[in-house]
C-alpha cells in the first residue's frame, strides 16, 4: 500500500472509536485519491475475469466466431444493414454456404483468406465463414492500391481473396505474384454488378459470387477443425501512419476476451441492454471489428453497420436502426460537429459513444450538441496488451483515457507506465539498477504492457524482427517481459490518465523537447478553429527541429485576422517560447487515413518554399 493511505496503528484504535470520524474519513479519502473509483474498477475487473473464464470454458476446442455466432440467440438479430436485418440463425447459414464454397477451394484450417471489402453483409459472411473453417481472415484496407495493396497481400500469403464489385477493379489491375490464385467478387445484393476496365485482367480471372451461387449449395457440412486460444484468428493490418502496413496476427484469446460482456453493461441491463451498437468505422479496424462484431455476439446482440461516413447523413443513420450505441475513432467526433445541425441530432435512442481518440475540447461539444450522456473512451492497440478504460459520466473525465488510483496502481499488475528517455528514445533505466523506473504522477511515461504468455501474444505477421523492436525484458525485475506502446501517458495526481503524445512525436527545437500533442490541443482550443496538425519539420541551419502546424478555419475568409493574432493568443493560452510552432500553413481540410487518423506523411512532404508555387498560404510565425 503506498505510504500516503497507511494509517499508524494509534490512529487506527481511535479511529475506530468513532463512527462518524470514519464516514468523515472515507469521504475524505474518496475525494481526494478517488477511491470510489478504484473499488468498482478492481470489482468489475474481477467480475469480468470470471465471465471470460466461462466464456472460454465454453468455447470449448472450438475458439472461433463461428462458433460465438452459434452461442447467441438463434432468433436474435445480428445484424442491419441499410433497412435489411440478419438474425444470428440466418448469418451462419449464409457463412455456412459461403464457407461450402471457400473449402471446395482447398481452404481449411490455418490457411489464410484475403478479405478486401468493403462495410457490407458480404464482409461480415466472409468473415464468419472463414472461422468455420479454422482459417483466418486478413482484413486489408480497402483504400490501399498498387504496391502497397500488392505488400498486404504479400504479407498474408492467402489461399484465396474475396472481395467486393465496388472494390474489384483494385485486384484486377494487381500484377504481383502475391494475389492469389482464386478472386471471389461476393455480391448478395448490396452492390452493382461488377464492372471491369477492358484495360484490367479480363472477366474470367474474378469469379463472381451472388445469392444464387449460395442457393446451389445443397451439402454445406465441413469438418470444423480443433482451435484454441493461441491459434491466430484474424489478421488485422496497422495504418500505416509510421511506414508500411504491418499485419498483427490476432489470437483468439483477445477475440474472446473483447467478446465477454462488460460488467457496467449487465450491471445496468435497463440502460444498456438490448444492446443496437453503430458503426461506420471500417471493418478492417479493430475497433469496428473487435467492440461492433465481436462484442455484440456475447450479448446477442443487434450489429448496425454503415456502408462509410456521412457527417450529414450520421445523425439520421442513428435514428433509422434504433442504435443505442456508437463507435468512434480519431477525429470522426470532430468531424460531426463541424456539420451543420440536424433534426435528428438529439433524436435518437443511443446513450453511449465507444471508440478511442477523442480529445477534451470535441468530447464536451460532442455530449453537448448530440446529448449522448456516456463516453467510454478505451485506450489499447490491435496488438497491444497496455490498456485503460475511460467509463465515467464526470466532465473531469473528459479527454481522459482512464481512472488509476492509489488503489488501483498497488493492484496493477499489467499495465505500467514508465520514465521515458527523450534522447534515446527508449523507456529510462536506473543507472544503479539497470531496470525501469515508474513515471511519477504528472510525469509523462511510455505505457508498457506486460505479456504473459509468448503464446498470446498479438505479434506482426511473418515479422519476427518488428515484433522483437516491440518487447522489452528485465524491467522490472530479471526475466520479466513487457511490450511497448511507443504512448506517453500522463498519470495526473487527481489520479485521471491522459493521452501526452507519440514517443516519435516529440521532438527537440533549440534545446527543449516539444510535444506535438500538446500544441496542438492549444491551437484546437483558439475560437475559429476547425482542426489542426502539428507535426517537426527539419530546417537547414537551425538545431533540432521546428514545429509546424496546419490549420482548417471554421471561416477561411478569417485568416488574415487569426494569424495576426495566433502568436499572442497562442502564448496567452500558456505555451512557452520554444513550444511555439514557427511555420503555419492554412488549408480547406487536414488528411486522415481511412481509420480517421492524421496523415502527417503528407503533410510533412509539402514544401515550405514560399517562392514556390503553393496550394495553402503559409507563414513564418514570429
Amino acid at each position: 500500500m503506498p505510504p500516503s493511505l497507511r494509517v499508524p496503528a494509534e490512529k487506527v484504535a481511535i479511529a475506530a472509536s468513532a463512527a462518524a470520524a470514519t464516514v468523515v474519513g472515507a469521504l475524505y479519502a474518496n475525494s481526494r485519491y478517488g477511491v470510489s473509483y478504484d473499488i468498482n474498477q478492481l470489482l468489475a475487473e474481477k467480475s469480468f475475469r470470471k465471465r471470460f473464464q466461462e466464456r472460454v470454458d465454453t468455447l470449448g476446442n472450438d475458439v472461433s466466431v463461428f462458433h460465438m455466432f452459434e452461442l447467441a440467440d438463434p432468433r436474435a438479430e445480428a445484424l442491419w444493414f441499410e433497412g435489411r436485418t440478419w438474425t444470428y440463425g440466418e448469418v451462419l447459414a449464409e457463412a455456412s454456404k459461403l464457407a461450402a464454397i471457400f473449402h471446395r477451394q482447398g481452404v481449411s484450417n490455418g490457411d489464410v483468406v484475403a478479405v478486401f471489402a468493403t462495410n457490407s453483409p458480404e464482409m461480415v459472411f466472409t468473415i464468419v465463414a472463414t472461422s468455420k473453417l479454422g482459417a483466418v481472415p486478413a482484413l486489408i484496407n480497402t483504400a490501399l492500391q498498387n504496391q502497397t495493396l500488392q505488400h498486404c497481400l504479400n504479407i498474408a500469403n492467402a489461399k484465396i481473396l474475396v472481395c467486393t464489385p465496388d472494390v474489384a477493379p483494385a485486384i484486377a489491375d494487381l500484377k504481383g505474384e502475391g494475389t492469389p490464385s482464386v478472386v471471389f467478387s461476393l455480391n448478395l445484393s448490396s452492390f452493382p454488378p461488377l464492372q471491369l476496365s477492358p484495360d484490367a485482367c479480363t472477366a474470367s480471372d474474378i469469379t463472381q459470387l451472388r445469392y444464387e451461387d449460395l442457393a446451389a449449395i445443397k451439402d454445406d457440412t465441413v469438418l470444423r477443425p480443433k482451435r484454441v486460444l493461441k491459434d491466430v484468428g484474424a489478421l488485422v493490418y496497422t495504418s500505416g501512419t509510421s511506414g508500411k502496413p504491418k499485419a498483427v496476427a490476432v489470437k483468439n484469446f483477445l477475440l474472446v476476451l473483447v467478446s465477454t460482456p462488460a460488467t457496467v453493461d449487465l450491471k445496468n441491463p435497463k440502460t444498456y441492454l438490448p444492446l443496437r451498437t453503430f458503426s461506420c468505422l471500417p471493418l478492417f479496424h479493430a475497433t469496428a471489428l473487435f467492440t461492433g462484431i465481436y462484442y455484440s455476439t456475447g450479448l446477442s446482440a443487434s450489429f448496425c453497420l454503415s456502408r462509410k461516413f456521412s457527417a450529414s447523413r450520421f445523425s439520421a443513420q442513428l435514428v433509422e436502426c434504433g442504435a443505442t450505441r456508437m463507435l468512434y475513432v480519431g477525429e470522426l467526433c470532430r468531424y460531426l460537429i463541424a456539420a451543420p445541425e440536424s433534426p435528428y441530432d438529439r433524436a435518437h435512442k443511443c446513450v453511449t459513444a465507444m471508440g478511442n481518440g477523442l480529445h477534451r475540447d470535441v468530447w464536451l461539444q460532442f455530449t453537448k450538441r448530440f446529448g449522448i450522456p456516456e463516453i467510454r473512451e478505451i485506450y489499447r492497440s490491435t496488438e497491444g496488451i497496455a490498456k485503460f478504460d475511460n467509463v465515467a459520466r464526470t466532465t473531469a473525465a473528459a479527454g481522459m483515457v482512464g481512472f488509476a488510483g492509489p488503489l488501483k496502481l498497488y493492484a496493477e499488475d499489467d499495465t505500467f507506465l514508465v520514465k521515458y528517455d527523450a534522447t534515446t528514445e527508449e523507456p529510462y533505466r536506473d543507472p544503479k539498477t539497470g531496470f525501469c523506473v515508474r513515471a511519477e504522477a504528472d510525469e509523462p511515461g511510455e505505457a508498457i504492457g506486460r505479456v504473459r504468455s509468448m503464446d498470446f501474444l498479438n505479434d506482426y505477421h511473418g515479422d519476427k524482427a518488428a515484433t522483437d523492436l516491440k518487447l522489452i525484458s528485465n524491467v522490472f525485475e530479471k526475466g520479466d517481459v513487457f511490450q511497448r506502446t511507443g504512448d506517453l501517458l500522463v498519470r495526473q495526481s487527481t489520479g485521471w490518465v491522459r493521452f501526452h503524445d507519440r514517443s516519435g512525436d516529440t521532438f527537440r527545437w533549440r534545446g527543449e523537447n516539444v510535444s506535438a500533442s500538446e500544441v496542438r490541443e492549444h491551437i484546437g482550443k483558439l475560437e475559429g478553429v476547425q482542426d489542426t496538425s502539428v507535426y517537426a519539420v527539419k530546417l537547414p541551419g537551425y538545431d533540432g527541429q521546428a514545429g509546424a502546424a496546419s490549420i482548417t478555419l471554421n471561416d477561411p475568409s478569417q485568416e488574415s485576422e487569426f494569424v495576426k493574432s495566433l502568436y499572442s493568443d497562442l502564448r496567452a493560452s500558456g505555451l512557452a517560447l520554444y513550444q511555439m510552432p514557427r511555420l503555419v500553413r492554412f488549408r480547406a481540410s487536414i488528411e486522415t487515413t481511412a481509420t480517421f487518423k492524421k496523415s502527417t506523411g503528407a503533410l510533412k512532404g509539402l514544401s515550405w518554399n514560399p517562392s514556390e508555387d503553393q496550394p495553402d498560404n503559409v507563414y513564418w510565425l514570429n
